[in-house]
């Protein structure tokens, strides 16, 4: 019987990646990988179905599968992590603790994204900031005219607004535009050190482990750590 043969699409990441290049081998079936970071992924399954089996936001997969997107969701998890641990901020934002995001600017990539609902969640589980508290401005984090890949539509008393035309929030965070950011990408303006961003927690992992103490929801830290370890672990043997 010849092997069923099924595209898949998804980011590296360590716990894929044995599928992705054939070292764990699928009984009955043949993958064809491609590589692709995840907003292209996401976009490309969202809008084409080019995959059999794809990578996906489970924000966006919920709200399409509500709209009768013929979809089914596997339980397998490629990335986990606490995103609310993970806000970059603006040092002359008069912003020093969670609670005063309240009335500030805060950027998202897309509104939607499951790390920005994870971290909307959490922000007001645990300091009481709700979504409605916090004047949201949608933009790409790198590129501008980033677009929500759904649609989506709001309570009335949630303020989203888009970007200025030609803006990116990363140089708007470094120029105190908006206050902070909150995303799965850590904006670039942070990576090469610039002096006015820094991380609302200062050390998102002791951050992450503290809420996993208290609550026992995994991951007890960011991801970027597990790979980290894993990376360390696998060069040890």
């Amino acid at each position: 019987m010849p092997k069923l043969t099924l595209g898949f699409i998804s980011a590296f990441n360590e716990r894929v990646e044995p599928l992705m290049n054939g070292a764990v081998k699928a009984e009955g079936i043949e993958l064809i990988p491609t590589y692709s970071h995840p907003a292209e992924t996401f976009w490309r399954q969202l809008k084409f179905g080019e995959f059999e089996v794809a990578e996906m936001s489970m924000s966006s997969f919920l709200i399409a599968k509500s709209r009768g997107a013929d979809m089914v969701a596997l339980p397998v998890f490629p990335s986990r992590r606490l995103f609310q641990t993970e806000l970059s901020y603006n040092i002359d934002s008069a912003i020093s603790k969670p609670e005063d995001l309240v009335g500030k600017k805060l950027g998202v990539a897309e509104y939607q994204l499951t790390a920005n609902v994870w971290a909307r969640a959490l922000l007001e589980e645990d300091f009481g900031v709700k979504p409605a508290d916090i004047h949201w401005i949608r933009g790409g984090l790198e590129e501008a005219g980033r677009l929500e890949k759904i649609p989506i539509k709001l309570p009335p008393d949630v303020r989203l607004e888009d970007a200025p035309a030609g803006a990116v929030l990363s140089s708007m965070l470094a120029a105190g535009t908006i206050d902070a950011f909150i995303g799965p990408r850590v904006p670039s303006c942070f990576e090469r050190g610039h002096p006015n961003v820094g991380w609302l927690f200062p050390d998102p992992r002791a951050a992450a482990s503290d809420y996993y103490a208290r609550t026992g929801i995994f991951p007890q830290i960011p991801e970027r750590l597990v790979q980290c370890f894993y990376r360390q672990k696998m060069s040890d043997r």
